[in-house]
């Protein structure tokens, strides 16, 4: 078993280089060959991943950070065999959240990858132009997509909090966007403060936006929220963090495999921009392997 560790030591005030370090220690009984990558940018470590993953002797790649992290290591590994494992460093680790690994982490890493316990999930494909973009969470845009851009902007750390701060900020000034939404049920024009499409269940640190979606049930959940007044919008949000808001009376989910968007948004996936371009989005059924439990 060849193991490619990905960090950055600095994530999490230090978080990440102690979980790199406790992982390294507890699998020395398995005899396992451990590489790390620790560079000071995404760009570097990214080409230095692509390089180890050339090699073709890379069994799994464990990304120690968040889900911004945890989204440039899919780009290199989904449609692959290679094994994806997540220590949590960042803000959110929504893509965390949902491996079942949470108590212990690394331990419970340490046991899946010992046992051989992995499963097959669903990614998402984002193409616009000549981007072609894999995202394994919630694909964002509208209001959603501008709090992320807002919450990124922040140079002080204040946690999950960011991401409410932003939330009042960006309320403000917003206003609904109108859409061309393309799906096989047709096409339809409307106006929203968001679409999201979900392939998992949270964003922004636990916001329970599609509570209902499976990771490897080979569909989106599509979430739209209708136009409701700023006073509506801040009455319903906080009803996110359990996913209470589905019931709402604006809120509308539909399923589907495929959807184009058109309009004037900006999109954002598993908490990265990505583009503020029309966007074709498609489901790829088990195309990501991960760590899980048994």
């Amino acid at each position: 078993m060849k193991i490619l560790l990905v960090l950055n030591a600095k994530s999490g005030k230090g978080k990440a280089a102690l979980l790199a370090e406790e992982f390294i220690e507890e699998a020395k009984p398995h005899f396992w060959e451990i590489v790390s990558i620790d560079l000071d940018s995404a760009e570097k470590t990214r080409a230095v991943l692509k390089e180890q993953l050339q090699s073709g002797s890379i069994d799994s790649v464990i990304a120690v950070g968040g889900d911004g992290l945890v989204h440039m290591v899919i780009q290199e590994v989904s449609g692959s065999d290679i094994v994806l494992g997540v220590l949590p460093a960042g803000t959110g680790n929504d893509f965390f959240r949902e491996s079942g690994l949470g108590e212990n982490p690394v331990s419970q890493l340490i046991t899946a990858i010992s046992t051989s316990s992995h499963k097959r999930i669903d990614t998402g494909n984002i193409k616009s132009g000549s981007l072609d973009r894999s995202f394994v969470q919630i694909l964002s845009t509208g209001f959603d997509s501008l709090v992320n851009k807002k919450a990124n902007s922040y140079k002080f750390n204040i946690g999950k909090f960011k991401y409410t701060l932003a939330t009042l900020q960006i309320l403000l000034r917003f206003k609904p966007i109108e859409y061309t939404v393309t799906t096989n049920q047709g096409v339809r024009t409307l106006k929203a403060m968001l679409i999201a499409m979900a392939n998992g269940r949270s964003y922004g640190g636990g916001m329970l936006i599609s509570p209902y979606s499976s990771r490897d049930d080979g569909i989106f959940d599509v979430m739209i929220l209708h136009p409701v007044s700023k006073f509506e919008l801040l009455r319903v949000f906080p009803k996110v963090f359990k996913g209470k808001h589905v019931t709402h009376r604006a809120v509308d989910f539909i399923r589907c495999k495929d959807i184009s968007l058109k309009g004037n948004f900006e999109t954002y996936a598993d908490g990265e921009f990505v583009t503020a371009e029309e966007i074709s989005v498609s489901i790829q059924t088990s195309s990501l392997s991960v760590w899980s439990k048994e």
